[in-house]
């Protein structure tokens, strides 16, 4: 099974806050047999989530 881990936030973006949580969730993924085959990060525009 493959995934695609989603982050939401400006402040990701900015680097105003570290993204601990895509890593925690990406090791917990492949611990369960998913693979994780990308990790992004989206700000809070809701034009932008919705690409």
């Amino acid at each position: 099974m493959r995934c695609e881990v989603i982050a939401i936030g400006t402040e990701l973006l900015l680097g105003i806050i570290v993204d601990s949580n895509s890593a925690w969730i990406g090791e917990q993924l492949a611990l369960n047999g998913i693979d994780s085959y990308f990790q992004v990060k989206v700000g809070d525009n809701f034009a932008r989530i919705e690409a």
